[in-house]
């Protein structure tokens, strides 16, 4: 974007108080960071690293684009400054960066924002990048450099064929097909020019030669997002730009919608840059975050839009921050509390963190850097060692229609693996966003997905800098990392109400050589009935190894269909030193469930039963019958309708008293408009007016 003419005087101070750290070598050791104190900022104030040799920097993300498993970084300059090139930072294999950049692309552009994708499934991560172009100079709106077993192509292996400006693009998956499909953002704030937004469907590895789909509307867009807003199941288009509101396009069914169907109303003046989303109320339902800038008469605020239960956002902000020349936004869990952090950039100014509180953000921020830069994109991932990351498997139950699924983490690695009804997927046959924790398949499992990945609980930070003569910036995290290690998940599916179920996770002493430790089980998730073996330990060394603990739970009787939360293993001499372990339950399925709860006499027969399944019950029609005694001259029923029965509460009904001799049977039945019935069977006798009951058979 065209920021020379505000922007003279303070980039000229910037470029004479801001310093390169020498080498671009990290500032602490890794020792140090290592045993960083839990009181200390999750970042340094100022950068651990600065790239060499600066440009208009403003596309950034952090791909393994050699396979070593290290998170490297790839940039895109220009913006409509300069033409500059795309350029890859290699990892050392050690957690530092390259100081210039490993590779570089031939030709040169003015390049706007990029994104990261393997789009011939070849395991092989790619690049696409927008074109900004100026007031005289357009180009195709996006280019892709394709990867070449670890070195990306020297010029664009695909061209789009719409010749214009673009800023924002997005990797996504429209048709749940496991390829990923390209959103572009277009248009040009300065000229102005105004053009559709575009999709280019990947097909069998490799882009169309036109778009697929394009909207009906022609705008300014600045930046797109795919996200699944209305949790359906298929990813949806958001858009964000100048003079209009942000909107969606929303998937129906593989198709996106060629006129957006969900706007905001607080932002028809805004100059929006930038989108994400993710869950930070922690009510499982993903929330909306945009940028607005006051260059072009945006009101400058941070703005977040609640995502809300029935599908999409509210479309007034419900939490604000003004920045003024607001341009980034990006959600991570930066200090591992499971709780997703805002992080925001903005022009002139400084980069700031908002740490979740638990139910939401702060007004105020709760880290900002240093310096003042012109911030353009914020990435997250563990650019650092490799024992800060961790390998889980999350397991969907399969249904034979579900392709999107959401992991419990955002801002992974990277996917290990990929099991489809137990059968191993290629690379081909899936595709995922980094940044965003989603993941789509080419086929729905019938009977469950198990998704291996890497996350890391010590998210680093990158800022890509429009300024010149300054640099990219790396920020490590430096966290403390425990000594008290947990490793393992607990996921149970198809549970039933009341079931006992099993699991185990292992606890070790990760720290010095010949230490101890004393740990004991702080808390378990609020719903269940827990037992947990052993519950403590004395004495732990690393040497003794893992060991191994084992859980037994009882499934709630009711409430909602899956419940989470985590386990808290306590190290006894620091507090502070706090193991988790993320436990899931789904149950089998919404359903009332009847059963009875007592039956006796003696002055005809009281009987009470109960809801113990998880959603309530309506209209139940319940009878009870008695037939038998001598010569078969008892035989009663009686019978009444019941409106509403919600999950464990209980109704005691009656059948009045009546009179006979002998021994008698009895049946209890009860019925539900949602198709759950239950028959209950006893036996007694009967003496004059009496009914005397000794017991009931269930069937």
């Amino acid at each position: 974007m065209n920021k020379l003419c505000v922007g003279l005087i303070v980039i000229a101070f910037l470029a004479v108080s801001i310093v390169p750290l020498a080498g671009g070598q990290p500032v602490i050791s890794e020792e140090q960071r290592m045993h960083a104190n839990t009181t200390d900022m999750v970042y340094a104030p100022t950068p651990d690293w600065v790239s060499g040799s600066p440009d208009y920097s403003t596309g950034g993300a952090l791909a393994d684009f050699n396979n070593d498993a290290w998170l490297d970084l790839v940039v895109s300059d220009g913006n409509d400054m300069s033409q500059g090139h795309v350029r890859v930072y290699l990892n050392d294999g050690d957690g530092h960066l390259s100081t210039e950049a490993s590779w570089q692309s031939a030709d040169v552009a003015y390049n706007g924002h990029l994104d990261v994708a393997d789009i011939n499934g070849d395991s092989w991560p790619d690049v696409a990048v927008s074109f900004l172009g100026t007031g005289s100079s357009v180009g195709p709106i996006a280019r892709v450099y394709m990867n070449n077993e670890g070195v990306l192509s020297s010029t664009p292996d695909w061209n789009s064929n719409i010749v214009g400006c673009a800023f924002g693009v997005d990797f996504g998956d429209m048709n749940n097909d496991g390829r990923p499909d390209l959103a572009i953002a277009t248009g040009n704030d300065y000229i102005p020019i105004a053009y559709h937004t575009y999709v280019y469907l990947n097909v069998d590895g490799s882009y169309e030669s036109s778009p697929s789909w394009q909207s009906d509307d022609q705008h300014i867009d600045d930046g797109v997002l795919w996200v699944d807003a209305d949790a359906d199941g298929w990813l949806d288009l958001a858009a964000i730009g100048a003079d209009h509101q942000t909107e969606i396009y929303r998937n129906l069914g593989g198709v996106l919608e060629t006129t957006s169907s969900w706007q905001t109303t607080d932002s028809g003046s805004q100059f929006g840059i930038m989108l994400t989303s993710g869950d930070v109320t922690s009510d499982g339902i993903r929330d909306l975050f945009a940028t607005d800038n006051i260059q072009l008469g945006g009101n400058g605020r941070f703005k977040q839009y609640t995502g809300l239960p029935e599908g999409f956002f509210s479309t007034t902000a419900s939490w604000t921050y003004n920045e003024g020349y607001g341009s980034a936004v990006e959600l991570a869990d930066v200090n591992h509390d499971q709780l997703l952090d805002l992080a925001t950039g903005a022009w002139w100014d400084n980069s700031r963190l908002f740490l979740n509180q638990g139910s939401g953000l702060p007004s105020t921020p709760s880290w900002s850097s240093s310096y003042s830069t012109v911030v353009e994109k914020i990435v997250f991932g563990n650019v650092g060692p490799t024992q800060n990351d961790r390998i889980v498997t999350q397991e969907f139950p399969g249904d034979g229609v579900q392709r999107l699924f959401y992991l419990p983490h955002q801002d992974i690695q990277y996917i290990n693996q990929v099991k489809k009804d137990g059968v191993v997927l290629t690379p081909s046959e899936y595709t995922y966003s980094r940044e965003e924790g989603w993941l789509t398949v080419a086929s729905a499992p019938t009977q469950n997905l198990e998704v291996t990945y890497t996350f890391s609980y010590s998210l680093d930070m990158v800022v890509t800098n429009w300024d010149p003569d300054i640099g990219n910036y790396l920020y490590y995290n430096k966290l403390f990392f425990s000594d008290l290690e947990t490793n393992g998940s607990l996921q149970w599916n198809d549970v039933s109400a009341g079931e006992t179920l099993y699991g185990n996770f292992t606890l070790r002493n990760n720290g010095e050589p010949q230490s101890s430790l004393n740990w004991s089980i702080d808390s378990t998730p609020s719903w269940g009935i827990w037992t947990i073996t052993p519950s403590s330990g004395e004495d732990l060394t690393p040497e003794q190894g893992p060991v191994s603990v084992h859980v037994t739970v009882v499934a709630p009787t009711g409430g909602g269909p899956s419940y989470h939360g985590e386990i808290l293993v306590v190290n006894q001499e620091d507090p502070s030193d706090i193991g988790r372990v993320p436990v899931w339950l789904n149950m089998s399925h919404l359903a009332p469930a009847f059963n009875v709860t007592s039956i006796k006499g003696p002055l005809g027969i009281s009987l009470t039963f109960k809801n113990t399944g998880n959603v309530s019950a309506t209209h139940l029609n319940w009878s009870i019958t008695v037939t038998g005694g001598a010569f078969h001259g008892i035989n009663k029923e009686t019978h009444a309708t019941i409106l509403l029965m919600d999950p464990e509460q209980e109704k005691t009904v009656n059948m009045k008293m009546f009179f006979g001799f002998g021994k008698i049977q009895g049946t209890f039945m009860v019925g539900c408009a949602e198709g759950v019935t239950k028959q209950v069977l006893f036996s007694g006798r009967q003496f004059l007016f009496f009914t005397m009951l000794k017991g009931a058979v269930f069937s």
